[in-house]
C-alpha cells in the first residue's frame, strides 16, 4: 500500500517523535523488489566510537492495510534481510490497525526484551 504525501509526512513525524534517539530516518513509498509499498525506518548506533558499531533499526511498514513494526540489527527490515549478511530480525509486531498501535506494540515488546535481559542474577 502506498501513502499520500501528506500522510507520509504525518507518519514520519510521528515515528521520529516516538523514537527520538533514532536518526537517519528514511522511507520508501513505492512497490519494488524490496518493499510491497510504504515503509519507514530509523537507525540507532549503540557506540559511535567503535570501528564497526552495531546499528539497530526500527522499521514500520504497511501491507494490505495492516501496519507492522520491526526491530532489527544491521539493516532495516525488508524482503531480503538475512543473518548471512550481518543483519537479523530481533522483534516483529502482530498486524496492527494503525501506525500508532504498531509503535506502541513494538515499544512494549522492546521493553519486555530489554527488561528480561537486564534482570539481576
Amino acid at each position: 500500500m502506498l501513502l499520500a504525501d501528506r500522510e507520509v509526512e504525518r507518519v514520519l513525524t510521528y515515528a521520529k517523535a516516538a523514537f527520538r534517539r533514532f536518526d537517519d530516518w528514511e522511507y520508501n513509498n513505492t512497490a519494488n523488489e524490496e518493499y510491497p509499498g510504504f515503509a519507514l525506518w530509523g537507525m540507532y548506533i549503540l557506540d559511535q566510537e567503535e570501528t564497526t558499531p552495531r546499528r539497530f533499526f526500527v522499521t514500520f511498514d504497511i501491507y494490505d492495510r495492516a501496519w507492522r513494526g520491526h526491530l532489527t540489527i544491521g539493516q532495516p527490515n525488508y524482503f531480503w534481510s538475512s543473518a548471512d549478511f550481518g543483519d537479523a530480525y530481533l522483534l516483529d509486531t502482530r498486524d496492527c490497525t494503525s501506525l500508532e498501535e504498531a509503535v506502541a506494540e513494538l515499544k512494549r515488546e522492546m521493553a519486555d526484551l530489554f527488561r528480561a535481559m537486564s534482570e539481576p542474577l
